[in-house]
């Protein structure tokens, strides 16, 4: 069994998960004087159109996306992304917080995603993994640049498209579920997710239209319930799925209650999968592993740490033969991001498309390359998009902050 821990470089790194040598790919990861960073710009956007609800039980959630851009003497660039979903108006915490990190990160003379993670969190203990994810994400993509491949390709995959889903929210009606699965079932979706109400009753009588309404046909469904109900409740719902409509159940209970996991498994024909926001560590994971808690693992890049972290759950989940669906929920850039990785690993079935699709594509020339049920990967190297970057300004709430090399 591999020990992430012991690997030390993001050379390293990539040729374990990759399981190829990548020799020819050490001099993306050094750093010389003319190759070095010297100016950085942070964008907080947020537009009132990406304001969702995932359940009647929270309030309506609010986005806050933090674009980092990472600039080199010698004229590339590194991109990232990380939503941050919160209740206020326009949360810029973890921009006041990235903006301190990369102070610090320009002192350390390195552009290794992995030590560069390794430092920064000794350095500064209680740094979040959103912007060590900022960080960590626009490194690997300036990698990718420099080495003139897709990230993905970088990392090994062997594909370019795969299967996607359309991820729908919280609806105030039963009519507007079933009018908007039609709208996305008619743009050539096969599989469709729905977030649910959170209230048993309700929640029944939505199981059971769509039971009725799609019996006879192919769409298949999964349904995340946002860990809002207890074992006995969860267990219930699922009993009245259609096991041939229903493929997966997200989120059936919190994410903490690993047992219970296990005896949903083990009653429920269809998927049993985490929600995803919660599988922050190695140790939650290997946790999952060792109690046979979940037909596969998720998490999203941009939260646990970037494709450093990610990698490293990729390998452990794989030696375990545990596949990985990730959470792509957010700005379009968070949604390439995670194509990039979940294109990587061969474990991986299904890629996140949240709904309504054209409010995520906000400040890119180049939007999610989706064709019916497919969705491809962009072939320009690095993420592969192309930002709009004075189109970032006319957002509804705008902050930049911009810095120089000392």
């Amino acid at each position: 069994m591999i020990d992430v821990s012991r690997i030390n470089s993001a050379l390293e790194l990539l040729e374990t998960f990759s399981g190829k040598d990548q020799v020819q790919h050490q001099l993306i990861f050094n750093y010389h004087a003319d190759q070095c960073i010297n100016k950085i710009d942070i964008y907080a956007i947020r537009n009132r159109s990406t304001d969702a609800n995932f359940s009647l039980t929270w309030e309506t959630w609010k986005q806050t996306n933090i674009i980092l851009r990472l600039k080199t003497r010698d004229g590339y660039d590194g991109i990232s992304c990380v939503t941050s979903f919160y209740v206020d108006i326009f949360d810029v915490n973890n921009l006041k917080e990235l903006e301190k990190t990369i102070a610090i990160f320009m002192t350390l003379n390195t552009i290794d995603p992995l030590i560069v993670s390794h430092k920064l969190r000794r350095l500064i203990p209680n740094v979040s993994d959103l912007v060590i994810s900022s960080i960590d994400i626009a490194l690997w993509d300036l990698a990718a640049k420099r080495a003139n491949y897709p990230l993905s390709k970088l990392l090994g995959a062997e594909r370019n498209k795969i299967d996607a889903y359309a991820s729908l929210p919280c609806y105030k009606s039963l009519d507007l579920y079933i009018d908007n699965i039609d709208n996305y079932l008619a743009q050539g979706f096969k599989v469709i997710k729905l977030h649910v109400w959170g209230n048993f009753i309700k929640d029944k009588q939505l199981i059971e239209n769509i039971n009725s309404k799609f019996k006879t046909t192919s769409v298949r469904f999964m349904m995340d319930f946002e860990g809002v109900y207890n074992f006995s409740d969860a267990l219930s719902l699922g009993q009245l799925m259609n096991k041939e409509l229903f493929i997966c159940i997200e989120a059936p209970i919190e994410d903490n209650l690993f047992k219970d996991y296990h005896k949903l498994r083990e009653a429920l024909p269809m998927m049993i999968i985490p929600d995803g926001f919660d599988l922050y560590s190695v140790a939650h994971l290997e946790t999952g592993i060792s109690n046979k808690s979940w037909d596969a693992g998720r998490f999203d890049v941009s939260v646990v740490g970037g494709v450093t972290e990610s990698l490293k759950l990729l390998i452990i989940a794989n030696q375990a033969n545990l596949p990985m669906e990730l959470q792509c929920w957010g700005h379009g850039l968070v949604q390439l991001i995670n194509l990039h990785i979940i294109l990587a690993n061969q474990n991986s079935q299904f890629f996140e498309v949240p709904t309504p699709i054209d409010v995520y594509k906000f400040g890119m020339k180049d939007a999610i390359l989706l064709e019916g049920n497919r969705i491809h990967a962009p072939d320009a190297p690095g993420i592969g998009v192309e930002i709009n970057w004075s189109e970032l300004a006319t957002a509804d709430y705008y902050k930049k902050i911009s810095m120089g090399a000392r």
